[in-house]
């Protein structure tokens, strides 16, 4: 807390008395997104200073989702604008899945390169790169540190693949403080903004940290679901409690999916590892928020902080106790789906609270907006800026969530046998379409822990019909079809009662 409230005081000074830096002459903002690994919602109560400098500095997005919770696909939609189903990357690994699955000439750092950006990437890449296949800088970036899997997930001992060259920084089985993965990706962040400052091309940053992700245990095998923390945050919340909404360790799952009525109880042994690797989890953030703290502070110091949009958000959510599911995403529920965003730039009024429904199909839109820039592929997302320029602004655009593989070692979902789902969020519903005919609907107003499905409920005949045909809608829809709107209260009715079709007003103003 002390060092955040240092950090505040240097930036009032800093915008009092000036920039010791000339401030660059720019035609166009510059746009930094900086995205996490496997972060909850919920996490962001470990990070205050990104919660101060970033979300009450400008825009915090209450109701932030992604549609296809698992690594590759979500980042694939961040780069491309689009659904899995659009950009083809379905899966962690080949063929359905993987780097190799991307098409990279046709993404975000492509189109803000022909806008006249500086582009910069700094970590984590989408899965596989490097791994089955020698690295090189994909198309777009013009300063490319990319993380070389399966070292990604190694805190020492990691490999970067730096404009050309790939450099190894410690050993695995060494913690040296001065080598700890988010510190280092840290200070190349803060040495690309030193190295725009004061010029006339805008940059965009790309900072990818892998936290709160599992560690490879040992180098280049699978992923544990814990990761070691800086050693300066080493036991910090040794004894802080697991958060335990009603949904944790779920005692009726009979209306849920085959996947989850598999499950049995959590045993205590494995209530104890989920406690264990909550706590590490948010010891790791802690060095993110140092990081996030040390940007902003570098971006003000140079001046250009104000001409700067800075977006925070994670590719997912995870698992950790609720429903019966231990560990792991992938699946629609809230806890895996559900991320934060905030968002601060140029005409971001501080402290704005959207409660909007969004979601990573929107992110490179919004970007795009912010940087002037224009796709070559249509975008199944739209720009987040007038919501976050305006936080009562609604619309009743739904969001698609996609599972779309069998199933795969990297998935980590502790369900078994995962099948393909389709399922649809409102503001108010969560409706889920099973391949072999299993559903889900949750009325998320009445039941936001996802309890009680309510698809065999006849009073909720009506609402499951008409999400029904908007699942199929979506499941192909490309471009604007993305974006047509459903009623946020779609009619439920008591037994014997007839259903009206209105839909309910919305005290908030609505989007146009």
């Amino acid at each position: 807390m002390r060092t955040l409230v240092l950090l505040l005081a240097a930036l009032a000074a800093a915008g009092i008395a000036g920039s010791s830096e000339e401030p660059p002459r720019r035609a166009k903002p510059n746009v930094v997104v900086i995205m996490t690994d496997d972060q909850t919602y919920r996490d962001m109560e470990a990070m205050p200073q990104t919660r101060a400098l970033i979300g009450a500095a400008g825009a915090t997005f209450s109701h932030s989702y992604v549609s296809y919770p698992l690594c590759c696909p979500s980042r694939a939609t961040y780069l491309t604008g689009q659904y899995a189903h659009n950009h083809g990357v379905r899966s962690t690994v080949p063929p359905d899945g993987g780097v190799e699955a991307l098409d990279a000439e046709h993404t975000l750092p492509v189109w803000l390169q022909a806008a006249g950006y500086d582009t910069i990437h700094i970590g984590k890449y989408l899965n596989g790169y490097g791994l089955r296949h020698a690295p090189k800088v994909p198309p777009g970036w013009t300063d490319w540190h990319g993380a070389i899997d399966k070292s990604t997930y190694q805190m020492w001992g990691y490999k970067l693949y730096e404009n050309g060259v790939t450099n190894t920084y410690g050993d695995y089985y060494t913690a040296d403080p001065a080598l700890y993965q988010t510190d280092v990706l840290r200070e190349k962040a803060l040495e690309a903004v030193r190295a725009h400052a004061g010029g006339e091309r805008p940059f965009f940053l790309s900072l990818a940290f892998v936290a709160p992700h599992g560690e490879v245990v040992p180098p280049s095998t699978s992923t544990q679901p814990h990761i070691r923390p800086a050693p300066r945050h080493a036991g910090r919340f040794a004894t802080l409690p697991l958060p335990r909404d009603p949904a944790f360790d779920e005692l009726d799952i009979s209306d849920k999916p085959p996947e989850v009525r598999r499950l049995r109880t959590l045993r205590p042994g494995v209530s104890s590892r989920i406690v264990r690797d909550f706590r590490a989890r948010r010891e790791s953030l802690l060095a993110v928020d140092e990081a996030v703290g040390a940007l902003v502070g570098e971006l003000a110091a140079t001046g250009q902080l104000d001409s700067t949009y800075i977006l925070f958000t994670s590719d997912n959510g995870f698992f950790q106790g609720e429903h019966r599911i231990a560990k792991g995403k992938y699946l629609a529920y809230e806890p895996s789906t559900r991320v934060p965003l905030l968002i601060r730039g140029p005409g971001i009024r501080a402290g704005t609270v959207s409660g909007e429904l969004v979601a990573n199909v929107d992110l490179a839109p919004t970007v795009l907006e912010a940087a002037g820039a224009t796709a070559d592929l249509p975008q199944d997302g739209r720009s987040l800026l007038p919501y976050a320029r305006d936080g009562s602004l609604r619309s009743e655009r739904p969001i698609l969530h996609e599972g779309l593989v069998g199933g795969d070692v990297d998935d980590e979902t502790a369900t078994g046998r995962v099948r393909v789902y389709y399922a649809i969020r409102t503001a108010r519903y969560l409706y889920v379409k099973w391949r072999g005919g299993a559903r889900e609907l949750y009325d998320l107003r009445r039941d936001p822990h996802e309890l009680r499905s309510r698809h065999a409920d006849p009073r909720y005949a009506a609402v499951a019909d008409q999400l029904s045909l908007e699942v199929k809608r979506l499941r192909e829809c490309a471009g604007e079809d993305c974006q047509v709107p459903v009623p946020t209260q779609l009619p439920t009715r008591r037994a014997g009662e007839v259903p009206s079709t209105a839909p309910a007003a919305s005290r908030a103003r609505t989007a146009t």
